[in-house]
């Protein structure tokens, strides 16, 4: 993950608090997906997480001295104004083991925020680079939970009760998120260019339509701009395979997504097994319903 360098300041928050046990399902069990399965995910995003959280208990005078301005609401919940911009957003639909859904009344309930983060053991001065995760709507007010890539009890040798310092960088102001065509002539290049000169058609297609053309047509359902760059991305499928091909792909039973493509049958039955039955049926659910529109937008009537 990148750090922040010291020529570009950000706004920062530093807590201090001890490590716990993770408390209930979600932080036992939870799956983060990685950098494959989204779409607006910065290149530092990890490809894979590992399960579960790593829970820090923020000790009373623990919070930053400002923190207050942040926001209304107890502790953390200031965070849910979205007053201190975070690197990545992700759907609630999108995490396994989601304790906290979406609602009619409360549309955005359970969507992850994610900052950059550093955990610095006070005993020790290690140090080791993470994330930052809070679900909205979450009602933990004095609880940092983190997530990396590697397991950060086992690698700075934690033991509950001790005293840690994390330290939770705000998103670039001037960073801007590529913009739809751009991710679009990336991702072909990709294909074109890598993908099927080492791995073939069927990875080409697997990577470029089961995963991103469904990631794209997922976020285009609530934002314009990526709608309307819909027909861009079909026009740039068709013109990289030809009809017989993308009939075949779409017309085969196959598993979605990065793991579908890219991990294999192994990975992606410990994935499924990792979900709740109601996850199940919801993701392929949602699979099934981008994956008709995928049809009806790349295979002629």
């Amino acid at each position: 993950m990148t750090k922040p360098s010291d020529d570009q300041p950000m706004r920062k928050l530093e807590f201090i608090g001890s490590v716990r046990s993770n408390q209930g399902a979600f932080s036992q069990e939870m799956v983060i997906p990685g950098r494959q399965s989204l779409v607006l995910a910065p290149d530092d995003w990890p490809a894979t997480l590992t399960p579960g959280t790593l829970n820090i208990a923020i000790h009373d005078d623990g919070f930053p001295i400002d923190f207050e301005q942040l926001g209304k609401g107890d502790g953390l919940k200031k965070l849910d104004e979205r007053n201190f911009r975070p690197e990545l957003a992700i759907p609630p639909w999108r995490i396994v083991g989601n304790t906290l859904q979406p609602t009619p009344d409360e549309p955005v309930l359970g969507s992850a925020q994610v900052w950059r983060a550093e955990l610095e053991v006070a005993s020790t001065g290690e140090v080791a680079t993470c994330w930052m995760l809070r679900r909205l709507g979450s009602d933990i007010v004095s609880q940092i939970e983190l997530v990396s890539d590697e397991h950060l009890r086992r690698r700075l040798n934690l033991c509950d009760g001790m005293v840690v310092k994390v330290t939770v960088w705000e998103a670039e102001s001037k960073f801007k998120p590529k913009t739809p065509s751009e991710a679009i002539a990336d991702w072909c290049e990709a294909t074109a260019g890598r993908i099927e000169p080492e791995f073939g058609t069927e990875k080409a297609m697997g990577y470029l339509i089961g995963e991103k053309f469904l990631n794209f047509l997922e976020v285009a359902e609530s934002n314009n701009e990526w709608r309307e760059a819909i027909p861009e991305f079909v026009g740039a499928i068709k013109s990289l395979f030809e009809p017989w091909q993308l009939a075949q792909f779409l017309k085969t039973p196959r598993r979605l997504g990065a793991l579908g493509h890219a991990g294999s049958e192994e990975a992606h039955r410990a994935f499924r097994e990792a979900m709740e039955e109601s996850e199940r049926v919801q993701e392929d659910a949602r699979n099934l319903m981008l994956l008709s529109w995928a049809e009806e937008l790349l295979l002629p009537e």
